[in-house]
């Protein structure tokens, strides 16, 4: 069953993305928050591949995620720092997205995860500094690599709930 990804835009500098996962909430938090997880769900378009995907597992730190292109070239970085965890529950961190080498503006994101029964709602609020920048995380497709994305994670989740 593909589980429907909700996206609103609560306020003028907010996307706010919801999902549930059919897994307990500490294993959807190592997936979220551990690299070795993060580099096997995370979406990248046809042809490019992850390179670099480290750090952020304590406050304070630096983390970084990598794209090569098709040409075998640095495509996309996603760069930030972890701002607050409390595990199991809540991570803040910022990011800036460069493409081409060029940074397009920093965010703040809060992702919250409450479990119910043996399911998992994850909440995913992203604060931009401006209407324009949220508009144009809008219109950039986001919404499909995260959906694609998330639905890869449910496919490992899985595999992980059966050993």
């Amino acid at each position: 069953m593909i589980r429907a990804l909700q996206v609103t835009t609560p306020s003028d500098l907010e996307i706010v993305v919801t999902r549930e996962f059919n897994a307990p909430r500490r294993l959807v938090w190592e997936a979220m928050t551990d690299p070795q997880w993060i580099r096997r769900w995370i979406y990248a378009p046809e042809g490019w591949k992850m390179t670099v995907c480290e750090g952020g597992q304590n406050v304070g730190d630096a983390f970084c995620w990598t794209w090569n292109g098709p040409d075998g070239q640095p495509a996309m970085t996603i760069r930030g720092v972890t701002r607050e965890l409390v595990p199991c529950e809540r991570a803040v961190h910022t990011e800036i997205m460069e493409v081409g080498g060029v940074a397009l503006g920093e965010l703040l994101a809060t992702i919250e995860l409450t479990e119910q029964e043996d399911q998992t709602l994850l909440r995913m609020t992203l604060l931009f500094p401006s209407r324009e920048a949220r508009d144009g995380a809008i219109a950039s497709g986001m919404e499909r690599g995260v959906s694609a994305g998330y639905q890869q994670l449910d496919v490992l989740l899985a595999t992980e709930i059966e050993r």
